[in-house]
């Protein structure tokens, strides 16, 4: 490769002097000013933080409204992800994968024992571990199971899979005892935690029971109203939370399309639509998702209180 000196001969050898001239310029400060212009707008290109996805856009294009170099950086449909998970200084989002990464959005978890874990919104968690920087990886490795790209790992407790005896290290004996450590503590809060749920249970389900009653009324007063839920961003996020706009329909059977049920783009197209954040977009989402639940787990009380 040439050195910086020679390439630079070579671009002087192409200006022309005499329209330089004209200009009331050097051919050297036309090469200055172009060296110095291409310094200052090269591309600031940022990559989804799905594994195994090579997809970038250009960040700085993006905030100052330019095109970018290549149109294959364009940031249409990109989302930035706040610091408030598994990723501390946050992280970007392809349109591919919006979708996914809010179906199994990750925060970190604290254990009493000073260990760290992931809970996905999936409902999967990580082994405990005793460094937190490892806790995107191990997500990683879940996405990666998730999409198939990976085989589930076996069972940790299937014996077709344990080291033999004789073949254990130092390093597999100390995750072991590390997992024993992790049991002794459930151990000493288990009759703690069961004497609480059982208080807890009895002073939740009434309430519970109220809520359910609440949020069906409300729902109710919402679907049965004339007006456009969609026109103002306060209305929007109401309907989100209180009904949902993607379709919920959980029949395994059923396939989602754009005739007979809302399909699954709905809440990024009203977010789309009034300019919401991704973060507050996927946390409209967890906040429907427990609103729903709610509303199921105190009719699944309702029915158990009845068959019995």
């Amino acid at each position: 490769m040439s050195g910086k000196t020679q390439a630079r001969n070579r671009l002087l050898m192409l200006v022309d002097r005499d329209a330089t001239t004209e200009q009331g310029t050097t051919p050297e400060d036309i090469i200055a000013d172009a060296i110095n212009e291409a310094i200052l707008n090269q591309p600031s290109l940022r990559t989804c933080l799905v594994p195994g996805c090579m997809r970038q856009y250009d960040a700085v294009a993006t905030m100052t409204g330019d095109t970018p170099i290549r149109p294959e950086w364009s940031g249409k449909g990109w989302a930035t992800l706040g610091s408030g998970s598994i990723f501390p200084a946050g992280d970007h989002i392809c349109p591919d994968h919006k979708q996914l990464v809010t179906d199994h959005f990750p925060r970190r978890l604290k254990l009493p024992n000073d260990r760290w874990s992931v809970d996905c919104a999936c409902g999967w968690t990580a082994v405990p571990q005793t460094w937190h920087g490892v806790l995107r990886a191990l997500w990683e490795q879940h996405i990666l199971t998730v999409t198939g790209k990976l085989p589930e790992a076996p069972p940790q407790t299937d014996p077709e899979h344990r080291v033999p005896l004789a073949d254990h290290t130092e390093d597999t004996l100390t995750e072991l005892y590390d997992r024993l450590w992790d049991a002794e503590a459930d151990r000493e809060e288990t009759r703690t935690v069961a004497r609480s749920c059982m208080v807890g249970y009895t002073l939740a389900v009434p309430a519970l029971l109220g809520v359910q009653t609440s949020l069906e009324a409300l729902r109710s007063r919402i679907t049965t109203d004339s007006r456009d839920w969609a026109a103002d961003k306060l209305d929007a996020w109401l309907w989100a939370v209180l009904v949902g706009w993607d379709c919920e329909n959980t029949d395994p059977d059923h396939v989602h399309n754009d005739i007979d049920c809302a399909g699954t783009q709905g809440l990024w197209d009203i977010a789309k639509t009034h300019d919401i954040p991704m973060d507050q977009t996927i946390r409209a989402h967890h906040l429907r998702w427990w609103v729903a639940n709610a509303i199921t787990v105190a009719q699944q009380i309702k029915d158990q209180g009845t068959a019995e």
